[in-house]
């Protein structure tokens, strides 16, 4: 493989059967912060916990010294329900300013995000197009709508949305349309943003949780990395994201992901094995995880694009091959798209 079946394979991948999935890579490199600096802002809060919370995260801070990483270090040492309960707490007090500072600057018009770079140069299908992502922040939802998108989250309404998916998919239909002897729902272009981890905007109540744009003075509906993800994975809304999400992995035509670790359990399992199979794919990632090149090399149509150590431009992986290529970063989304597609 050389650096223009690359630029090829790029060009004709973004077709009908898209399925985008994106990691914290993508909310990093837009300024927001990442796990590194989660788990230094717990540790440096971490004198406001007591008693068996304060004993158990000193056993997670160990691991953390020990370089083995938050989610690792979660996975290790399973949080109570107080100290998920902080951990979820201090997860918004961190990221929510900057989600908010990044937004302001976009609706401002002083700043345009990658992934709207990107969708701007795409096919719009009015079968929608799904984007599955593990994150919290919003980025996402605001990149599609300043590309024109309709954003279905599964919830209809703005204030006190209520999760439905059956009618957050008519939400987006603009009509009536007949193609031969059949008449068929004609929609705006969409994209279905699914989160099986939760979002910033989502809120518990009491009939389970609601969807509101609004900041409120209540819970938040997120899962924070460990073993107890599983556990509340199969409660509402989650569920019914997680279900939708690898229902699209399952059906898709070809795969993008971008700034994705792989280190979920609720999307990687059906996302590997789709890949593995011969799902075209192409990997985004300024720093690609060893699963990432260890699939790349493995699977029989997947390219991942990173960026080099020393020098700029990508570094290519696929199918055991590997390469630097001196010059563009088309391994960022928005160079690629800037770059590569017109």
């Amino acid at each position: 493989m050389q650096i223009s079946d690359v630029i090829n394979r790029v060009q004709e991948h973004f077709t009908d059967g898209l399925v985008i999935v994106i990691g914290s890579g993508l909310s990093a490199a837009e300024g927001l912060p990442g796990m590194p600096a989660l788990a230094d802002y717990l540790i440096s809060n971490a004198s406001e916990l007591s008693g068996s919370d304060a004993v158990l995260w000193a056993k997670i801070a160990t691991a953390l010294a020990a370089k083995e990483g938050l989610e690792a270090a979660l996975l290790k040492h399973q949080p109570t329900e107080t100290l998920e309960s902080w951990l979820a707490k201090k997860t918004s007090a961190l990221i929510l300013p900057k989600e908010r500072e990044v937004i302001a600057e976009v609706v401002r018009g002083e700043r345009i995000l990658r992934l709207t770079t990107f969708l701007l140069k795409i096919l719009k299908s009015s079968s929608g197009l799904p984007i599955l992502t593990p994150n919290y922040d919003r980025l996402i939802e605001v990149a599609c709508e300043m590309a024109g998108f309709h954003v279905d989250t599964t919830a209809i309404g703005q204030y006190a949305a209520s999760f439905d998916h059956s009618r957050s998919c008519m939400a987006s239909c603009r009509g009536i349309v007949s193609r031969g002897k059949t008449s068929v729902l004609d929609h705006f272009p969409r994209a279905v943003v699914l989160k099986p981890h939760g979002s910033f905007d989502w809120y518990r109540n009491d009939s389970g949780a609601v969807r509101c744009a609004m900041e409120l003075d209540a819970e938040r509906l997120i899962i924070t990395p460990g073993l107890n993800k599983y556990k509340a994975g199969y409660s509402a809304p989650f569920d019914k994201h997680r279900e939708l999400a690898n229902n699209h992995i399952n059906q898709s035509a070809r795969l993008l992901i971008i700034g994705y670790g792989f280190n979920d359990d609720h999307l990687q399992t059906h996302l590997v094995k789709r890949i593995q199979d011969g799902t075209p794919t192409i990997i985004l990632s300024r720093t690609a995880t060893t699963v990432a090149k260890d699939v790349s090399e493995r699977s029989p149509n997947c390219v991942c694009l990173s960026k080099p150590i020393a020098n700029s431009g990508v570094s290519v992986i696929s199918k055991g091959v590997a390469f630097e290529h001196t010059g563009t970063d088309i391994w960022d989304i928005g160079t690629l798209a800037k770059e590569l597609l017109g």
